[in-house]
């Protein structure tokens, strides 16, 4: 068989293949050519998902008459002026996206130079294309593409419905949009405008004022702010700054994770798993941070171009990008540690809600007591006031806490506490967890675990996947506190103990702790496997549900969470506090 040369059209296809995987890959490179001739508004049109029709037009410089041919071409850029891969300060660089796109599609250039008076057209059909021809564009670029694919039919085929097309090209906007709040966009789908983003006013806040148009309120709000930088080299430095949702802010998908090195919107799981991991054990099992990162680095530290859609990079020094992600983020979250999202809250007061129109149906057939079945035990004292001559008692007032200060206990399980903003209610269980496991952590870090020989042994029969799993792990388990030993078949002896599990089940934890490995399998980490264990011990040595609290206890657990970091979830990531403010509490009797 004859080896020859493929024909120009056909090697277009065949890198269009690579770069246009659907509308929105197609969109997002016409976006980043506009955002590279300095627009700062992008209009987008689409229809039936981009499938028929996809338009960018901006106000950017515009291109020459004479290189108009040129930008069809494949490898011609405007983009690499010293041909230095290593300096790249552009989003598009490589000269394959024009060509790629007309070389499946139908596309038009309208475009005027910023310094000429004329502007000039030209038509492309399936990468041919004739002489340009005079336009009545007055300022900037529009490029439509039309029957996206129609050259290579096999591809639509692979497309999904015109909804979800449409979904993609929506988020590839709001991502550009993100990462460019000097530029304004407007979007508009099958004769309907979805958005209008108009450009944000140059100063320290455009980046959080985008956010909150574009993620909402909510997040904006809350979220906690992320900046630092690392030394890379002398004066060169890479930088992190953004924001980050409180770990109860949190949802099932990779949605709500925006993050873009040197202005790219980037998918890298080593980089999202290095964001999961600086929350570590604050996040439920299955749930993802919400956030908006951005990073910069010098530009010859990264190479990015390792992946057709450019989507993916590389450092030079993963783990020093990776350290500054990590300790950025965890120092923040321990600053912030016993806050939590007021969506909580929201919550709280809908199902506040719920059993008002409940109990107002229901008002006329029956008269109950509040506390018929509610469990509260009152802890507020109440003081004379000396001078009050009526000796009218008031409630007993401490120095304002952030947790405020305990009022009562509340079925065994939850506190009731009141600070200057409203009441806050504790889960005494999930608190004491958290408590528990920082010890626990601050003890191992520093090398401090006090172990507790055991009188008599403790001997434990175990099924043979736990027991394995326990036998395999019996020196990572000795490096917090654990003295362990096969004990003939089927069995193992634990001998010494970490001395802050107290009077806990010993035997109930070490079999509780060899189905868990079994079932659910230990991180690669060493660390991550040594704090998984950490708290599922911590969860066995708290506060248990139904233990009654006085109330030194009570404020002392209060207190004791205020000093703790990540005290605003428990071990495995659920809130440990919901507060409902004056404000929130009057709407429940209609008087805000």
């Amino acid at each position: 068989m004859d080896i020859r040369r493929l024909p120009e059209n056909l090697i277009n296809q065949i890198a269009a293949g690579e770069v246009v995987e659907r509308p929105s890959s197609a969109l997002k490179e016409l976006i980043e050519n506009s955002i590279d001739a300095d627009a700062t508004q992008i209009d987008i049109t689409i229809d039936n998902g981009g499938k028929n029709l996809i338009s960018v037009s901006d106000n950017g410089i515009g291109i020459k008459k004479n290189l108009i041919p040129m930008a069809i071409e494949r490898h011609a850029t405007s983009k690499l002026p010293n041909n230095d891969l290593n300096k790249i300060a552009y989003l598009g660089f490589r000269g394959e996206a024009l060509p790629s796109i007309a070389a499946v599609s139908e596309l038009n250039i309208q475009t005027k130079f910023i310094d000429s008076n004329q502007a000039w057209s030209l038509d492309v059909a399936a990468g041919n294309f004739n002489e340009a021809y005079p336009s009545s564009r007055q300022i900037g670029t529009i490029i439509s593409v039309k029957k996206l694919f129609y050259a290579t039919p096999a591809r639509l085929k692979f497309l999904k419905s015109e909804q979800v097309e449409k979904s993609y090209c929506h988020q590839i906007i709001l991502k550009q949009a993100l990462a460019n709040p000097l530029v304004g966009f407007k979007f508009q789908a099958d004769a309907r405008e979805i958005f209008n983003i108009r450009p944000e006013i140059e100063d320290e806040n455009s980046y959080l004022n985008r956010i909150r148009n574009i993620m909402g309120l909510n997040f904006s709000n809350e979220a906690i702010k992320i900046e630092n930088s690392k030394l890379i080299k002398e004066n060169e430095f890479a930088n992190i700054y953004g924001f980050i949702g409180l770990p109860t802010l949190n949802k099932s998908n990779y949605n709500q994770q925006h993050l873009f090195i040197n202005g790219r919107f980037i998918q890298d799981r080593n980089l999202s798993g290095a964001i999961r991991a600086a929350y570590g054990d604050t996040l439920p099992k299955g749930r993802f941070p919400v956030f908006c990162l951005f990073i910069n680095v010098p530009s010859e530290f990264i190479d990015v171009n390792v992946h057709p859609g450019k989507t993916e990079v590389r450092f030079q020094d993963n783990a020093l990008i990776r350290s500054l992600i990590v300790g950025s983020i965890s120092r923040e979250l321990h600053i912030s540690y016993s806050e939590t999202t007021t969506d909580l809250s929201k919550e709280a007061l809908k199902r506040f809600n719920n059993i008002t129109e409940l109990s107002t149906n229901i008002q006329n057939k029956t008269k109950q007591s509040f506390f018929e079945h509610g469990d509260v035990i009152p802890s507020v004292k109440t003081v004379k006031n000396e001078n009050n001559q009526n000796e009218v008692t008031n409630v007993f007032v401490q120095e304002d806490f952030p947790l405020g200060v305990a009022l009562a206990q509340f079925n065994k399980n939850y506190i009731i506490s009141r600070n200057s903003n409203g009441i806050v209610i504790i889960d005494q269980h999930a608190a004491h967890e958290r408590l528990v496991l920082e010890r626990m952590k601050l003890a191992r870090q520093n090398k401090s675990i006090e172990k507790q020989i055991l009188l008599l042994p403790e001997v434990v029969n175990l099924e043979p996947i736990p027991l394995a799993a326990i036998t395999e792990n019996i020196e990572l388990l000795a490096d917090i506190g654990f003295i362990i030993e096969p004990f003939g078949d089927g069995m193992i002896v634990v001998r010494e103990v970490p001395a802050l599990i107290g009077e806990a089940d010993i035997k109930q934890i070490i079999i509780d702790l060899g189905d868990d490995i079994s079932s659910v399998g230990l991180p690669s980490s060493y660390n991550a496997k040594i704090d998984l264990i950490l708290g599922n011990i911590a969860c066995h040595r708290s506060v248990r549900s139904g233990r009654s609290l006085n109330e030194n206890e009570m404020n002392e657990l209060l207190r004791e969470m205020e000093r703790t970091p990540n005290s605003g979830q428990c071990n495995h990531g659920r809130p440990t506090s919901i507060s409902l403010s004056l404000k929130d509490i009057e709407k429940l009797f209609n008087r805000a």
